[in-house]
């Protein structure tokens, strides 16, 4: 087995058949030789909707396996699709995305290629687009094209990660098993996940390249875990940038201190921003935002400046958060929002 396509999935009925189905028709064949070019390991865990059956539907296709788990969280479900991978490398790929019909292929081709020339990496890192702009680049990165970089130079991706979100994602990558399972821990993680992953990861490569294709495709709009408000965000945040805080003092990157800082205090900011525009009523976002504001986590980022690159939406939530009165601030500005958007949704309904 050459690959193992880890899918973690929690209430993913929407998307998940089409999500697999862009696994199951990977064109480079179903076959490495003998054996079976790659699996694709559904890890469903604890979904109330009808993921589950969809799931074992989908796993009467031979490359499919299906794994059901209680309600573990996404790095739990996806370490343990790892766990339990026969492939000698790991792709990732999320429940309501796809892989681009040759993604198996072009990396297949790379990886045989940098095992002949006896430089075969630990960790390919690729690129992706949106499901509605398939050619453009979700993100902008510098690094040498097929470059395998050992030692000292792999350096420039350990540098990136600390200066921004670019690297992160666990989608766009591909992992040799040699590093790809972290061991087994209680760590219930739903947010923040990518980072702890790839800070782990490049920690332990001994190889890294960057390949300069888009292999994977996003869906844009999809309702997800980042986009709703929890609790839970901000304590796995602090769980992530205590990762990499420890693994920027191993590196010994202490010049990037100040970066992590202000991308700290945009995690207080977006934390903020799902609060206080999400659908709660006004009594419950008024003792959730004040409980918030006082967590010392956010007592101690909160008012570092934002990254330059911010979106705006964080720009004028941050102007809030700094006001005199702020939690006024912040609770009229999200209840201003709710209203308006109750009007329109309104007014759409009148009019169909």
């Amino acid at each position: 087995m050459f690959f193992s396509i880890i899918v973690p999935v929690h209430n993913g009925a929407e998307y998940l058949e089409s999500s697999v189905k862009s696994a199951l028709e990977q064109n480079q064949g179903f076959y490495h030789g003998e054996d079976p070019l790659y699996e694709i390991v559904i890890v469903e865990n604890g979904s109330s909707d009808s993921t589950p059956q969809i799931a074992d539907e989908l796993a009467k296709n031979s490359p499919v396996r299906v794994i059901h788990k209680k309600a573990i969280g996404l790095y739990s479900a996806r370490q343990a699709g790892i766990e339990a991978a026969k492939g000698e490398w790991i792709v990732a790929l999320d429940s309501d995305d796809s892989l681009r019909p040759d993604a198996l292929s072009k990396l297949y081709s790379a990886i045989c290629k940098y095992r002949e020339a006896g430089t075969e990496p630990d960790l390919i890192i690729y690129d992706a687009a949106g499901m509605r702009s398939a050619q453009k680049k979700l993100f902008k990165r510098s690094f040498t094209p097929d470059r395998v970089c050992t030692g000292e130079d792999i350096r420039i991706f350990k540098e990136k990660l600390c200066m921004d979100d670019s690297i992160n994602s666990m989608w766009t990558k591909c992992i040799s098993r040699r590093i790809a399972y972290l061991g087994k821990q209680e760590l219930y993680l739903n947010y923040g996940e990518d980072l702890y992953q790839t800070a782990e990861y490049l920690d332990r490569a001994k190889a890294v390249v960057y390949f300069d294709e888009i292999l994977y495709y996003y869906r844009e709009g999809a309702v997800s875990l980042s986009s709703t408000y929890s609790e839970l965000y901000l304590d796995n945040q602090k769980i992530t940038w205590g990762k990499l805080d420890e693994m920027v003092n191993k590196w010994e990157l202490f010049e990037y201190t100040d970066i992590i800082n202000r991308r700290k205090a945009l995690t207080c900011t977006i934390a903020v921003t799902k609060l206080i525009y999400s659908n709660m009523l006004i009594g419950q976002k008024k003792y959730k935002l004040s409980k918030l504001l006082s967590d010392e986590f956010y007592r101690t980022y909160h008012s570092y400046e934002l990254p330059d690159w911010a979106p705006e939406e964080s720009a004028f939530v941050r102007k809030l958060q700094m006001a005199d009165d702020k939690g006024s601030a912040l609770l009229i500005n999200g209840t201003t929002r709710s209203i308006k958007n109750w009007v329109k949704r309104r007014l759409r309904k009148g009019s169909d």
